[in-house]
């Protein structure tokens, strides 16, 4: 069972139930679209009010701190987090499910890289399976949502390695300790600062990052998962980018990649566009 839903969206907005909670929040990307359901939306229990940055959660009703919604089998905390945020992306959930299909494959425990992990929904679903996997993000805050995610999906100690640092920079010394990795997940953001207010550029950083990701797999790799926000990605550019480095850096001959838009949808079939995924399975 599900407990998210896409509503309606519609001048700049989006209308979501979270668990026993409606909620409403700013979303650039749906300007220009018409309200279907305007009954709805005045009855929302918070909404983000202001530009981000320099907004704020405006309680209309009593919500708490945080609570747990369900997708499938996994539990992840909600929150009214700073920036107009939950802390989860509900689109990610096929990324999930393809990832955890993928590793199930493979018929033995994988050791995955989750990079740009945020809140760890990829990190609690292929750990709950059994896989251990390294959670990387510069965010002391988001490890810590993590982490009480892993708690409340009684996920063992064991299964999970939390690492404190910029991703390029973890990736950049791995290379060098020689660890490999059956399966690695990225996440980046268009644009960031990690720690020590390290500048992150997708434009820029993202192919070395790739690069150096390949050298990581194994020789036995399951899969890769690259996610992307910029304007200007689409599944073709994914798609060109990734088969490049994997042909360039690997000897792997014999994969099958594919990219495409993640979406969210409402129960009357309207699509809202989140970004693009491009998913790689080797030996396919």
């Amino acid at each position: 069972m599900n407990e998210y839903a896409l509503l309606d969206f519609s001048h700049g907005e989006r209308l979501e139930q979270w668990g026993p909670y409606r909620l409403r929040r700013p979303d650039p990307t749906t300007a220009g679209s018409v309200q279907e359901k305007p009954e709805l939306w005045e009855d929302a229990d918070a909404l983000y009010q202001g530009e981000k940055g320099k907004g704020e959660w405006i309680r209309k009703k009593p919500v708490p701190d945080h609570w747990p919604i369900t997708f499938g089998d996994i539990k992840l905390y909600a929150r009214l987090a700073p920036y107009k945020h939950t802390g989860i992306f509900p689109e990610q959930k096929e990324n999930w499910d393809w990832a955890r299909e993928q590793a199930k494959n493979q018929h033995r425990p994988l050791t995955i890289l989750n990079l740009f992990a945020y809140t760890g929904g990829a990190t609690v679903a292929l750990a709950k399976d059994g896989h251990t996997v390294t959670h990387v993000d510069s965010s002391k805050p988001a490890i810590g949502w993590a982490k009480e995610n892993a708690l409340l999906n009684t996920i063992g100690t064991d299964r999970i390695r939390w690492m404190l640092e910029d991703a390029p920079t973890f990736v950049a010394k791995e290379v060098k300790r020689g660890k490999k990795y059956d399966a690695i997940i990225l996440d980046p953001p268009a644009y960031g600062h990690g720690l020590g207010g390290k500048t992150w550029r997708v434009e820029r950083d993202l192919a070395p990052l790739l690069e150096n990701c390949c050298t990581l797999l194994s020789d036995s790799p399951s899969f890769i998962i690259l996610n992307g926000y910029a304007q200007h990605d689409t599944p073709e550019s994914f798609h060109r980018l990734l088969s490049a480095v994997i042909h360039e850096k690997t000897k792997q001959v014999k994969f099958s990649l594919f990219a495409r838009e993640l979406m969210l949808k409402t129960d009357d079939g309207r699509k809202l566009e989140t970004g693009i995924v491009a998913r790689c399975g080797f030996g396919m």
